[in-house]
């Protein structure tokens, strides 16, 4: 098919505004299927899945294929709720243009304002189609009104006979505005010919009303969309790089030049694994032949190519410009990665994805479970580049971290689902530091006999606190003079008390920001050891501690929370009770950074909260700022827990 007559297009908006229902309806009117389906009965093509089925919501991007009016559209029917995020973000960069659902009874939603925020950064023409307008009470005046006042005024309902479109259209183009200025009027063709022009610039919004369930206003989308809508060639030149030189470059979509492919995600299939999606950026390849990974910087071998149709493949024998096909048993191939002609190596930038927000420690249980969980996890984690998963060297504790609560009851759902793997969830524990308040000393004879060669440590330590920048956690010197502690033992020394810096004294964390003196000692001809010095290092080392007003760190994050001016007061007191000290707001765009230093401790159900609070229009970022003395009631709990797991243990 002529790549003019293609059109590639994600559905998007808040959850439940009737995505999926108007891909269905998309599908039915077009006659690409017999029988429409059903969100709520499970039958829909998109919601295929079986915890979409039960949910009754999407939480995977699906992808339909349509023939209309002598053109090839392809529909992206992305998840609404956002913890799902992470398929939108996939979709946007396979997508040319974008159709932006709007339930009619509810208006413009914090998710519709999240979606059209993504829109505007990529420059991606769109289309508005209000839905559910059959519903009670619904006043489409006030919607459109909602529209322009939240997302943009450039909104105009496509009625040719209305002056508003008409001033719209000529406001767009120069040489029209002179005309409409001077005769009054322009002729509907005059209209048509420019309105597509400003809607591929983003000068124009397009907007359609209908009604999903009951296919009115469809046919009307459809029509928009060929009309309207960009084909791969008006998509913006790609911007990417040279993989040798990094040199950048720009290259323009089109049928002819080398091929250049981009992997925008991966998905599951129970049969044939990981799947790769590909957009087809330039040129074209050919089913069983051979590609180079310049971002693996590997040979890859194209077996078979499929068009997807929700969960149904059917094979084909090319892939042009323009289309999303799926790749599946590549060897090394994964989600962002480029495939490209040998010839000519290019890499596009990879798909950003937005910090995980949301955190929990994960527990096999069972031993079998044990042994298949990293397998399992780093394959959902390929599938879905928000879920991530890491192993704390510290508290050895494996971590699991997504958007929101749903999102990680939905993975480990597939876990269990997919891979056998059942595991109990549980809070992150928080990595503690123990440090002093003032300089003490203390001595330790280590004495043993017991028939033969004995053992003996004879060591006085002096500890002392010492603010400490980077990775460095301790001081340690020797004052030893006089052969007290011959100078090969002194090692020894400083190796026990390492030990008990490494393990603490209070509740098992690592001791920072110390001084560590070896002051004196005493050692036996025969009886001394490495051994023995250790073991008295490390007992004088703790003994030492406890003198020198002993106290427990906490870690401190500093955290951003982008939020409307409304919620400031809100954000404020919520940050004061989970013990924050505001540092300062600051304005962005349309929104107000909050910025303050909050206790890690505090913050593991935050994104949770800061959703409650703002309706979902919050965001937040944090990254780890310094450690400051926890106060009294919450060091007596942690070492109280401590003592307790070690008594038990």
């Amino acid at each position: 098919m002529d790549v003019k007559q293609k059109r590639n297009i994600a559905l998007l908006g808040h959850a439940h505004c009737g995505k999926t229902s108007l891909a269905e309806s998309l599908l039915f009117v077009a006659g690409s299927v017999n029988r429409k389906g059903d969100v709520m009965k499970g039958t829909s093509v998109s919601d295929y899945n079986d915890d979409e089925r039960e949910r009754s919501i999407s939480i995977n991007a699906s992808f339909l294929n349509i023939s209309y009016s002598s053109h090839q559209i392809q529909i992206i029917d992305t998840p609404g709720y956002a913890d799902f995020v992470g398929e939108t973000i996939s979709a946007l960069r396979a997508a040319d243009g974008a159709v932006v659902v709007i339930d009619a009874a509810n208006g413009v939603e914090v998710g519709t304002e999240d979606v059209w925020q993504r829109l505007e950064n990529l420059k991606i023409p769109r289309i508005v189609f209000i839905n559910k307008i059959e519903k009670d009470g619904v006043s489409l005046e006030e919607t459109l009104k909602d529209i322009r006042e939240q997302l943009s005024s450039k909104a105009q309902v496509i009625d040719f006979h209305s002056s508003d479109l008409v001033e719209a259209v000529a406001e767009s183009d120069d040489a029209l505005l002179e005309k409409y200025l001077e005769s009054g009027e322009l002729s509907q063709d005059e209209v048509k010919g420019a309105l597509r022009k400003a809607v591929l610039e983003c000068k124009i919004f397009p907007v359609l009303q209908g009604t999903a369930l009951q296919d009115k206003g469809t046919k009307e989308l459809l029509d928009a969309i060929v009309s309207y809508m960009p084909n791969p060639t008006e998509h913006m030149p790609f911007k990417l790089y040279d993989p040798e030189s990094e040199e950048q470059k720009t290259i323009s979509p089109g049928v002819d030049g080398p091929f250049a492919g981009f992997i925008f995600k991966s998905m599951f299939d129970p049969h044939l694994g990981n799947i790769c999606l590909m957009r087809v950026v330039r040129g074209s390849i050919e089913g069983n032949a051979n590609c180079y990974n310049s971002t693996q910087k590997s040979k890859e071998h194209i077996g078979s190519i499929a068009i997807l149709q929700g969960k149904d493949q059917s094979s084909v024998a090319k892939a042009n410009c323009g289309d999303i096909v799926a790749l599946s048993k590549l060897k090394n191939t994964f989600s962002s990665d480029t495939l490209c002609d040998d010839k000519e190596r290019v890499v596009f930038p990879r798909v950003a994805y937005p910090d995980p927000s949301i955190s929990a420690s994960i527990k096999p249980k069972t031993r079998a479970d044990e042994e298949k969980i990293t397998s399992s996890l780093h394959k959902l984690c390929e599938e879905d580049r928000t879920f991530k998963m890491s192993r704390n060297a510290e508290t050895k504790e494996l971590i699991i971290s997504g958007v929101g609560d749903l999102h990680l009851k939905v993975m480990i759902e597939r876990m269990k689902a997919r891979y056998n793997v059942e595991v109990d969830l549980g809070r992150p524990k928080v990595t503690y530091r123990e440090t002093i308040t003032k300089t003490a000393a203390a001595r330790y004879k280590h004495k043993k006999q017991s028939g033969g060669r004995g053992q003996y440590g004879d060591v006085e330590l002096e500890v002392s606190p010492c603010p400490m920048e980077g990775e460095e956690q301790y001081v340690f010197e020797s004052k030893i003079f006089g052969g007290a502690i011959p100078r090969n033992y002194i090692p020894s020394v400083e190796k026990g008390a390492k030990k008990t810096i490494k393990e603490g004294v209070l509740a098992g964390y690592p001791i920072y920001n110390i001084k560590v003196v070896c002051i004196d000692g005493s050692y036996h001809d025969v009886d001394s050891s490495d051994m023995a010095f250790q073991i008295a290092a490390a007992m004088a080392m703790k003994e030492a501690f406890k003198k020198a007003g002993p106290v427990l760190l906490e870690p401190i994050m500093e955290v951003a929370i982008t939020v409307s001016g409304d919620f400031i007061g809100q954000i404020s007191g919520d940050l004061s009770s989970r013990r924050g000290r505001i540092l300062g707001t600051e304005a962005k765009g349309k929104k107000d950074v909050v910025k303050a230093n909050v206790p890690l401790s505090e913050m593991f159900s935050y994104a949770s909260d800061l959703r409650s609070m703002t309706g979902g229009r919050g965001s937040y970022a944090m990254k780890f700022a310094h450690y400051e003395q926890a106060p009294s009631k919450i060091a007596e709990k942690v070492i109280a827990e401590s003592q307790a797991a070690a008594a038990s243990a």
